[in-house]
């Protein structure tokens, strides 16, 4: 059974990610990912910010080409 996410996330696991886990997916210091919260898929609560893993997968997918 698939749980409820909210905010029309439809994600397999839900699985929320922190800013150190997002620098080490995309393979990039945290100063980068706190420098770049402008262009990545962030959720903000309070002074926390955490991503959706299949925002950041999709940001990939989009970016992932060079032009």
């Amino acid at each position: 059974m698939e749980k409820a996410l909210g905010f029309g996330q439809n994600s397999q696991d839900g699985q929320l990610l922190t800013a150190d886990e997002v620098a080490e997916i995309l393979r990039v210091p945290k100063s980068w990912v706190y420098s770049h919260l402008s262009d990545l898929p962030v959720i903000r609560l309070g002074r926390y910010v955490r991503f959706w893993r299949t925002d950041i997968d999709q940001f990939l997918e989009k970016r992932g080409t060079c032009e």
